[in-house]
């Protein structure tokens, strides 16, 4: 109730009063002044005592209401309270279960490399001609100050011990990169996957290329390591990257070496079995010589990451006179090949006829080695959708910050 009716209220009561004490008896001649006062005085207090019984009911009532939406006010309080405790409890949880998860995925991870480098030292041990020519092993991370660069060793003429040499301690030194090129849609040229190469710098820092030590490394040995560690190099570039740009892809080339190697492949195929989400980032690709002649366990290893989710690309292409059908049964999604296959015509497929082809059996066609301008115009009349090459972008290190990841 606002003052402004209170004041009314008693205006009313004392009006009256005023009434009954100086109106009636000048009206009515059968009443006394004084009587009529003192009767008007009695009628303005008992106007006064039901207006404070009014006001102290209204006040009670007031209050009550008051105290009534104080204390539903305090039960949702508490109830919000309880849920956002529930909600606290179950995040701490699931945090609680993502860092376990996690840790372990490092520390799988981390004896995998361990496992590794213990291969490193022990083919290294058997070799001869892995040894340090200054007397001692180059160790350490390299110094992040110095500038990486591209140096043709065959300059050089460095002996195959050397490279040999220098690719035992860039192992060991932490010293082998992750480089990335782009997978593109044509013909817009985005971006939509990425291919992984391992890069060997020496203690210099200069880069040496898969050609100067491919062969080598693979009549060593060491080109399953490098694989391996390619393939864990992708795997902290996805770490890092986690939940942004889900269509993301990371192809990852295994040798035959790697999959032959009866020590490690089993590892690998555990792991990846583990660590079932990587089956979204990661396709692994395999040259088409090596597909071919897989080994049924093999075959049989990979079907299993199959089933898992894990897709796979064949490239290096040589006859587009394969098996289409087998490749896709056996969980096969991407073929890369060469421009100039296509567009030399050297198949029992018509051009025109060649995507429909891969697109019956769910393979997306990706044309690779593109390096002219009209290399895609050439192509693009055959409606391919992908394409890869330095003309999109040369292979550049996945810390790169001009990369579109």
């Amino acid at each position: 109730m606002t003052l402004l009716t209170h004041i009314l209220i008693a205006a009313t009561y004392a009006v009256i009063a005023a009434f009954i004490a100086f109106v009636l008896p000048g009206v009515f001649d059968g009443f006394n002044e004084m009587t009529m006062v003192v009767l008007g005085g009695i009628v303005f207090f008992i106007g006064v005592q039901f207006h404070t019984l009014y006001i102290w009911k209204f006040g009670k009532e007031d209050t009550v209401n008051r105290l009534l939406a104080l204390h539903q006010d305090y039960q949702v309080s508490i109830d919000k309270l309880e849920e956002n405790k529930a909600e606290l409890d179950e995040l701490r949880e699931k945090l609680y279960k993502v860092d376990n998860r996690q840790n372990a995925e490092i520390v799988t991870e981390m004896q995998v490399l361990q496992t590794l480098l213990g291969q490193v030292i022990e083919k290294s041990s058997h070799s001869p001609n892995l040894k340090n020519n200054k007397g001692e092993l180059a160790s350490g991370t390299p110094d992040v100050k110095k500038k990486v660069s591209h140096y043709d060793l065959k300059k050089k003429d460095r002996s195959e011990s050397e490279v040999l040499n220098i690719m035992h301690h860039a192992l060991e030194g932490n010293r082998v990169d992750l480089y990335l090129q782009p997978i593109v849609a044509l013909p817009s040229r985005r971006v939509i996957h990425y291919e992984a190469y391992s890069r060997v710098r020496d203690d210099d820092d200069n880069v040496i290329f898969p050609s100067q030590y491919l062969k080598l490394a693979e009549d060593s040995g060491l080109v399953g390591t490098l694989d391996n560690l390619l393939l864990f190099r992708c795997i902290q570039v996805i770490r890092r990257l986690g939940p942004r740009r889900p269509d993301l892809r990371f192809f990852c080339n295994i040798s035959s070496v790697s999959l032959n190697d009866k020590e490690f492949f089993p590892q690998f195929i555990d792991f990846m079995m583990e660590n079932e989400e990587l089956s979204d980032r990661l396709i692994f690709e395999f040259s088409q010589k090596d597909v071919l002649r897989q080994s049924p366990m093999v075959g049989r290893s990979l079907s299993t990451l199959g089933r898992r989710g894990f897709r796979f690309s064949v490239d290096q292409v040589m006859d587009l006179n394969m098996d289409l059908a087998d490749l896709s049964s056996r969980y096969f999604r991407y073929a890369k090949v060469g421009a100039e296959l296509i567009l030399n015509r050297e198949s029992d497929i018509h051009p025109d006829d060649i995507k429909e082809a891969f697109s019956r059996y769910d393979l997306d066609l990706i044309i690779e080695k593109i390096e002219r301008d009209q290399t895609i115009i050439d192509i693009l009349d055959y409606g391919v959708d992908y394409g890869q090459g330095y003309l999109f972008g040369e292979p550049r290190l996945s810390s790169d910050t001009q990369l579109d990841i």
